[in-house]
C-alpha cells in the first residue's frame, strides 16, 4: 500500500470522501507508527469545540477506516494496520509506503559527495506534488506537522540552490526560484539567492527588481525593512547603498523571559483585529504592560504604518497627541494650532494602519482623545481600573498567574535546575507571591543575582507577613510602591473602607461591609463594586446560578445566592494593616452585627445586639458552615481589641455554626480565644465548655494526646461544677481517645459511667450516642452479642429524640457491625435511612461517613464497582471539607474495592496514601486496618512472604490495642498464607475471647 501526503492526500486504495475520516487518517499518518490519544484526535477533528458524542464518532470513524485499510481483518487481528491500545490508535506504515518518509530519507543522503548530494536533493523535492496535506484541514497537531514538512522542504530547496550557485549553475537557480519568489516575495532567503543568480547570468535589472519587490513586500506584510544579507546583495549588484527609512516603531522591547498568559495573548490577538480599543485591566503589578508589549510585538506586522506608544500616568493627552503627530510627519505649522490637534490626528490616521499602545490609563476621556480614526488602526490600553464608558472596548482581564505560569516565569528568571533542586521551597516562594507577576519577577531577580543562595532562604523570609513587602523589592521594582500608587488613586474614604475590610484578614460578607459603613446594603454594594472595578477588592469565589449544581448542595440545583463575599488582595491587605485600625467603633459594630446574624440564624434573638438584616440571617441559616471563617475572623478581631465578652460569644457562635467536626484552619485559634475570654471573665462553666471544644478540635485533627489533655481538664471542671451532662459528654469523648490508644478497659469504664450520668439527668441524646459507642467497643473487643444489644438500646433511645439525627448516627454504627457479620440486608436498610437524614440536614461530613459505609457494604457483598462509586463520593466530600484523617479510612476502603475488582496496583496506591496519614497522626488502629489490607493484597498476588510479614504485624497491632476480633481476622489471613503453628495456636486462643 502507498500513501502520499506531500500534496493532496491519496492512497493506493479508495479513501473515504468525507472530511472527518480523511482528517483522522491524516493525523495518524502525521504520527505514523505512534499511538495518538483519543483526546488528541477529538481536538484535531473538532478544533473549535467538540460535540458531546465526539468519542463515539471517533470510534465509528476508526472502524470505517479499518475496513478501508485492512479489509477482512478484525480490530485485534495480526494483519490489522489500524491498531487500538490504552493510549489511543496507531497506524502501521512500512518503509517505502509513505512519500514523506521517502523525502526525509533523501534529505540525509549523499552527504559525503557534492554531486550525489545535489541529485538526492533534486529527488527529494520531486516527491512534492503541492502543499503538504493540501486538501485536508486539521487541528493544531496536523497544522504543526504541515509547517514542519514545509520547513524541511524550504531547507532542502535552499541547500540545492546554494549547491547550484556554487557550481555556477545560475540558470537552474533562476528556473527553480522564480515561481517560488513570485509566490513568496517577502522571503528574504530565496529573494537574495534569486537576485544573486540573475546577476550571475547578466540580468542586473531583473535582479534589482526582485530586490525592490521584496523590500515592498516586507514592509507591507510585516512592517519591517530588509535585513543585512539582502542589503549586501543589493550593494553588490547595484554598486550603491540601499537606504531604508521607515515609519515610527516605538514599541518598547519585549520582556525576554516572558512566559505563560497563552489565553490572554490569544484573546488580545483576536481583539486587535476588531475596530474597538482593547483594554488590558488588572491590579498593580499583575503584568499588564509586559502582556501588552508582547501582544503588540506579535501583532506588529499587521500595522505597517507604524506603532506608537505613550504612558498617560503623568502626561496630558494633548502633549501625547503632539508627539504622535510629529512622528507621523506633521509640520510645526500644523502642530501650532493646539485646538485643531484632534482633527489633525484623525486626518493623519484615517488611511493608515497604526497600532497605538496607551499605558497607565486612568479614565475613558484619556483614551477617547487618542483613538485613531482609521478602520485599519488598533488601540491597546493598559489600566488598573475598568473603563465601562469606553464605547466598543474589548476588556481583557489580567488576573493572577496560574501555578504553572508562575513556575514558568520563576524558572525562566532563576533557572529550572535550581528550582528542581528545591521544589518545595520554590513552591513556597510562589505561594507567598500570590500569583502577582511583579512579585514573582522580583523574587526571581533577587535569587538570580545571588547564585549561591538556597531557595529555602527567601522562602523563609517571605513567610513573615511583617517583612514580606520589604523582601519583594529589588532595584526600582517594588510591590509596595506599586500597591501604594494604586491606593493613592482612590479617595480617603475608600482607603478607610479597605483598611477596615483588611482587618478581617479574609472574605467579608456584603452585610458585614454594610455594618462597617453603617449604610444600607445597596449603598455598600456600590462602594464595594467601585473598589472591585479598581482591582483593589475581589469577589471571594463564584456563586452558583440557577440550574447549576452546587457542590455544597447534595439536593440538586439551587438559585443564585446573593451573599457575595469580598476580600482584599493579599499585598493590599499587608500594606493596609501596617497602620492601626482607623475606626474601632466601626469594627466593633461589624463584630456585633456578625454575632447578631449568627445568633438569629440559630433561632435566638438576643436583646443586647442590633437587629440584623433578615436576608443575611436567611443566607447564613441556609448554609451556616460557610460563614465560620468570617465568624472566626470576627472573634480574632474582638480578641485583639480586648472585647472579651464579644470574643467569647463569637467563638461560641462560630463553634455552633461549624458543627462537628470543625476542621477549618481557624478552629483551634477560635477555641483558644473563647477559652481565654472565659478565663478572663472567671466563668468556670464556660471554661469547661471551651476546654471540651478544644479537645474535640484536636481529636478531629488526629492529635490524640492533646485531645486527651483538654478532655481531662474539661472533665475536672464539669465534676467540680457537679454537672452530670457535661461530665458524661466528656467521658464519652475520652472513651474514643482511650479506645484508639489501645486501652479498651478504660474506654468501657468511661462509657458505663457516662451512661449512668446521662441517664440520671435525662439526656436521651447523650445516652443514645454513648450506647452506640459502647456497641462499637463491644464488637472491637469481640463481644458481638453485647454490641448488638447496645445498638438496639441506642436506636430506641435515639428514636425518642425529636431531630432523628442521633437515630441516623446510631443506625450507621450498627450497620457497620451488621455488615461485618454478614447482615447485609439490614445494614443496607439502616445506611439508606442514615444517608437520607444526612442529605436532609446538609451535614456533608456525616454524609461522607455514611457513603463510606455503603461503599464498604457493596464491596463486601461482592459488588466492588458499586462500592467504589460510593467510596469515591465519600472521598470527594472528605477532601472538600479537609478531613484528611477520615479520608484516609476511605482510601483504605477504596483499596478493598480495587482488590475486589482485580486491581492490586490500585489497591496498593490507596493503601500507601492511607498509611502515610495514619503514621503522621499516630493512628495505630488505622495502621492495623491498612496492614491487614496490604497483607491481603500481597496474598492475592502470590507474594506469600511479604503477605505473612504484613499480616503478622497487623495481628500484633490489634493484640496490643485489645481488639481480638480484628486480631482474629488478621490471623485467619495469616494461616491461609503460611503453615506456621504459632498462628494457628494464637487463633485458637483468640477464639476463646470472642462471644457471638
Amino acid at each position: 500500500m502507498r500513501f502520499q501526503v506531500l500534496g493532496p492526500l491519496t492512497a493506493t486504495v479508495a479513501l473515504p470522501s468525507a472530511a472527518q475520516p480523511r482528517r483522522l487518517l491524516a493525523v495518524l499518518l502525521a504520527r505514523a507508527g505512534q499511538f495518538v490519544g483519543r483526546d488528541t484526535l477529538v481536538d484535531e477533528l473538532w478544533p473549535d469545540g467538540a460535540p458531546s458524542s465526539a468519542a463515539a464518532i471517533v470510534q465509528v470513524t476508526v472502524s470505517k477506516l479499518r475496513k478501508t485499510l485492512s479489509p477482512g481483518f478484525g480490530a485485534a487481528e495480526a494483519g490489522q494496520r489500524l491498531r487500538s491500545g490504552p493510549r489511543g490508535y496507531a497506524l502501521s506504515v512500512e518503509p517505502g509506503e509513505l512519500d514523506a518518509d521517502d523525502f526525509l530519507t533523501l534529505l540525509s543522503a549523499g552527504a559525503d559527495d557534492r554531486a550525489q548530494r545535489r541529485r538526492a536533493l533534486e529527488r527529494a523535492l520531486a516527491c512534492w506534488r503541492g502543499d503538504a496535506f493540501a486538501d485536508v484541514a486539521g487541528g493544531p497537531l496536523l497544522e504543526a506537522h504541515k509547517l514542519w514538512l514545509e520547513d524541511r522542504r524550504s531547507a532542502a530547496l535552499l541547500q540545492l540552490v546554494e549547491l547550484e550557485l556554487a557550481d555556477g549553475d545560475g540558470r537552474s537557480v533562476v528556473e527553480r526560484l522564480d515561481p517560488v519568489v513570485a509566490a513568496r516575495p517577502a522571503d528574504e532567503r530565496f529573494a537574495a539567492r534569486l537576485a544573486s543568480a540573475l546577476g550571475a547570468v547578466g540580468h542586473r535589472e531583473s535582479a534589482l527588481e526582485v530586490l525592490r519587490r521584496t523590500r515592498r513586500a516586507l514592509w507591507e506584510e510585516a512592517g519591517v525593512w530588509p535585513g543585512d544579507d539582502l542589503v549586501a546583495v543589493y550593494r553588490r549588484i547595484a554598486g550603491t547603498e540601499w537606504t531604508t527609512p521607515g515609519p515610527p516603531a516605538q514599541l518598547p522591547p519585549a520582556v525576554p523571559d516572558f512566559t505563560g498568559r497563552a489565553a490572554e495573548l490569544a484573546e488580545v490577538g483576536r481583539a486587535l483585529r476588531g475596530s474597538g480599543p482593547v483594554v488590558l485591566q488588572g491590579a498593580a503589578g499583575a503584568g499588564k504592560s509586559a502582556l501588552a508589549v508582547q501582544a503588540a510585538w506579535r501583532a506588529r506586522r499587521r500595522f505597517p504604518d507604524g506603532q506608537l506608544t505613550a504612558s498617560l500616568r503623568d502626561a496630558e493627552p494633548a502633549a501625547v497627541l503632539t508627539g504622535f503627530l510629529r512622528l507621523l510627519g506633521a509640520t510645526p505649522a500644523e502642530l501650532a494650532d493646539r485646538a485643531g490637534l484632534t482633527g489633525l490626528w484623525r486626518s493623519y490616521t484615517a488611511d493608515r494602519r497604526l497600532l497605538v499602545l496607551l499605558e497607565d490609563v486612568t479614565s475613558e476621556a484619556q483614551v477617547r482623545a487618542l483613538l485613531p480614526s482609521g478602520p485599519g488602526c488598533a488601540t491597546l490600553v493598559t489600566t488598573r481600573r475598568e473603563l465601562p464608558g469606553l464605547c466598543g472596548a474589548r476588556p481583557v482581564p489580567v488576573g493572577v498567574l496560574s501555578t504553572e505560569d508562575a513556575w514558568a516565569l520563576f524558572a525562566a528568571i532563576v533557572g529550572e535546575p535550581r528550582l528542581r533542586a528545591e521544589p518545595a521551597a520554590a513552591h513556597r516562594v510562589l505561594e507567598w507571591c500570590a500569583g502577582l507577576a511583579l512579585a514573582v519577577r522580583i523574587a526571581g531577580a533577587k535569587l538570580a543575582a545571588r547564585p549561591g543562595l538556597r531557595v529555602a532562604e527567601p522562602a523563609a523570609r517571605l513567610a513573615d507577613d511583617r517583612r514580606r513587602l520589604d523582601e519583594l523589592a529589588t532595584g526600582d521594582l517594588s510591590v509596595r510602591a506599586a500597591v501604594t500608587s494604586a491606593l493613592r488613586e482612590r479617595p480617603a474614604p475608600d482607603r478607610t473602607l479597605l483598611r477596615l475590610l483588611a482587618a478581617f484578614e479574609g472574605p467579608v460578607p456584603e452585610w458585614c461591609a454594610a455594618a462597617l459603613l453603617d449604610r444600607p446594603p445597596e449603598e455598600a454594594r456600590d462602594r464595594l463594586e467601585a473598589l472591585a472595578a479598581a482591582h483593589l477588592l475581589e469577589r471571594a469565589g463564584a456563586e452558583p446560578v440557577a440550574g447549576e449544581e452546587d457542590p455544597r448542595d447534595q439536593l440538586g440545583p439551587v438559585f443564585q445566592r446573593a451573599d457575595t463575599h469580598w476580600t482584599v488582595p493579599p499585598f493590599t491587605r499587608l500594606l493596609l494593616t501596617e497602620t492601626p485600625d482607623p475606626d474601632l467603633a466601626a469594627l466593633r459594630r461589624a463584630c456585633e452585627v456578625t454575632l447578631a446574624v449568627a445568633e438569629h440564624a440559630q433561632g435566638r434573638t438576643p436583646a443586647d445586639l442590633p437587629k440584623p438584616d433578615p436576608a443575611a440571617v436567611r443566607q447564613v441559616a441556609a448554609d451556616p458552615a460557610r460563614e465560620t471563617a468570617h465568624l472566626a475572623a470576627a472573634a480574632r478581631l474582638a480578641g485583639t481589641h480586648g472585647w472579651h465578652d464579644l470574643t467569647e460569644r463569637l467563638a461560641d457562635a462560630c463553634t455552633a455554626l461549624a458543627g462537628t467536626p470543625w476542621l477549618g484552619h481557624a478552629a483551634r485559634a477560635v477555641s483558644v480565644l473563647g477559652l481565654a475570654a472565659a478565663r478572663r471573665r472567671r466563668d468556670p462553666r464556660a471554661e469547661a465548655e471551651k476546654l471540651y471544644n478544644l479537645g474535640s478540635v484536636h481529636w478531629q485533627h488526629g492529635r490524640g494526646r492533646q485531645a486527651r489533655n483538654y478532655f481531662v481538664m474539661a472533665e475536672h471542671r464539669f465534676r467540680e461544677l457537679d454537672d452530670p451532662q457535661g461530665t458524661g459528654a466528656v467521658l464519652a469523648a475520652l472513651a474514643d481517645v482511650h479506645l484508639d490508644g489501645g486501652d479498651p478497659r478504660a474506654a468501657e469504664a468511661e462509657l458505663v459511667e457516662a451512661l449512668g450520668l446521662l441517664r440520671a439527668c435525662g439526656d436521651r441524646h447523650g445516652q443514645a450516642a454513648a450506647a452506640a459507642q459502647l456497641g462499637s467497643l463491644a464488637e472491637d473487643v469481640g463481644d458481638v452479642r453485647r454490641a448488638v444489644e447496645s445498638f438496639e438500646v441506642s436506636m430506641l433511645l435515639a428514636g425518642e429524640c425529636d431531630d432523628g439525627r442521633g437515630h441516623d448516627q446510631a443506625a450507621k454504627r450498627y450497620a457497620d457491625v451488621l455488615r461485618r457479620h454478614g447482615g447485609y440486608d439490614r445494614a443496607a436498610d439502616l445506611l439508606t435511612g442514615a444517608l437520607g437524614g444526612a442529605v436532609r440536614t446538609r451535614e456533608r461530613h456525616w454524609e461522607a461517613h455514611v457513603l463510606r459505609s455503603l461503599g464498604a457494604l457493596h464491596t463486601e457483598a461482592g459488588e466492588p464497582l458499586d462500592g467504589e462509586r460510593f467510596l469515591t463520593r465519600s472521598l470527594t466530600l472528605f477532601e472538600q471539607i479537609g478531613h484528611r484523617h477520615a479520608a484516609a479510612y476511605t482510601h483504605r476502603c477504596l483499596a478493598e474495592a480495587r482488590r475486589g475488582a482485580g486491581d492490586p496496583a490500585g489497591a496498593r496506591w490507596h493503601l500507601r496514601v492511607a498509611m502515610g496519614v495514619f503514621r503522621e497522626l499516630r493512628d495505630r488502629r488505622g495502621a492495623g486496618y491498612t496492614l491487614l489490607s496490604l497483607g491481603r493484597t500481597h496474598a492475592d498476588e502470590g507474594t506469600g512472604t511479604e503477605a505473612a510479614r504484613l499480616l503478622r504485624t497487623s495481628a500484633g497491632l490489634f493484640r496490643e490495642l485489645g481488639f481480638p476480633l480484628w486480631e482474629l481476622r488478621a490471623l485467619r489471613e495469616l494461616t491461609a498464607v503460611t503453615s506456621e503453628s504459632p498462628a494457628r495456636d494464637r487463633t485458637r486462643e483468640v477464639l476463646t475471647k470472642i462471644r457471638t
